[in-house]
């Protein structure tokens, strides 16, 4: 399983935000200030036209965090490697199968077993086939699944790193931005990328240290 596979679907779970951000942005900005009537219950566009005009919204660059976080590497190393593995297994089998699908052919075709015996082994045949398909299909369901728990677990590792991180920032929003999603222009003064993974990789560190050789 590559690693851009997983940075492209943890960007679009970040991504998402991003609409959020533009409809309070556009509800908070709609017709100017000097014609829209803002009564005290409308502190969504309050909320979110302040957050502009103070800088409390801050963005991440969700391409080269994800690249660059060692969780998300480390554990798409890790499943790379389990897949690998799977392939090699169902290589095996297939080519154990086709062997078995030669021999048939070549008895069959020189008559070097009975009708009944060829039928026999006609009917192994289908079954290992169905098998072998059941198998791959076992073996892409279990890829996936824990595709989707690792992109489960790094996300929640950088929500849970971000609440930390704003605890003293005090920022309203901090968004996910990647190349070609909505975020047409955003100031490289609110870029906190290299911030924020500088951080989230100490922590990773610290929590994950280097196992020692024995």
């Amino acid at each position: 399983m590559k690693k851009l596979d997983l940075v492209l679907t943890l960007e679009a779970a970040l991504l998402a935000a991003v609409v959020v951000l533009f409809i309070l942005f556009f509800k908070g900005n709609k017709g100017g200030s000097s014609a829209r009537h803002i009564d005290e219950t409308d502190t969504v566009g309050i909320t979110s036209v302040n957050a502009v005009a103070d800088g409390t919204i801050v963005y991440i660059n969700t391409d080269s965090l994800f690249q660059n976080y060692q969780m998300a590497i480390d554990l798409s190393e890790e499943l790379a490697e389990k897949t690998k593995k799977l392939d090699a297994e169902l290589s095996n089998r297939q080519k154990k199968f086709q062997a078995n699908v030669t021999d048939f052919q070549n008895k069959a075709q020189k008559g070097l077993e009975t009708r009944a015996k060829l039928a026999e082994m006609e009917q192994q045949l289908a079954v290992d086939r169905d098998n072998l398909l059941q198998l791959n299909d076992t073996y892409r369901m279990q890829i996936a699944e824990e595709q989707a728990v690792m992109q489960r677990k790094v996300l929640q590792a950088l929500m849970d790193y971000l609440k930390e991180y704003n605890h003293d920032k005090g920022y309203q929003f901090i968004m996910g931005r990647a190349f070609g999603d909505n975020l047409l222009f955003a100031s490289p003064g609110l870029d906190v990328t290299m911030s924020v993974l500088e951080g989230i990789n100490a922590r990773y560190k610290v929590e994950n240290p280097p196992k020692t050789a024995k």
